[in-house]
């Protein structure tokens, strides 16, 4: 499956949503295109869904790891909703699945009912990873 990246914020969450395969060949547009998300000021909380992802390598795994990285030394949040079962097993496998905080599909954390609240922002209104400013 062909991989994709769209992102979105609202009231301090950002939300990354991943599909497709993530390995070696698109690694680092992964990392390219989520790395400012992962940095910008406004964010307290990163989340990186991964319900969409069909294929994990360990070049994708070391992307995930850089990103909660980044956000966590900065005392943000960093958490993995929905991971399929692909990343689950590649966490499992790599022993780092404690690393990962992981919330369900069914949190609205970062969803489109908590972006409702409070925020003048499209929550349908998706965008290549650029950070809203």
């Amino acid at each position: 499956m062909e991989f994709s990246c769209t992102a979105r914020q609202s009231d301090g969450h950002a939300v990354v949503t991943v599909t497709g395969d993530v390995d070696l060949a698109v690694h680092a547009r992964f990392q390219t295109e989520a790395e400012p998300w992962a940095a910008a000021s406004d964010t307290h909380h990163l989340i990186i869904d991964c319900s969409g992802v069909t294929f994990l390598d360990s070049m994708g795994l070391r992307v995930l790891v850089h990103l909660r990285r980044l956000v966590t030394d900065d005392g943000r949040e960093f958490s993995l909703r929905a991971p399929s079962a692909p990343v689950l097993r590649v966490l499992e496998l790599a022993g780092v699945e404690g690393l990962f905080q992981i919330i369900d599909a069914g949190s609205d954390v970062g969803s489109d009912a908590d972006s409702k609240a409070g925020s003048d922002a499209d929550p349908d209104a998706e965008t290549e990873a650029e950070p809203v400013s």
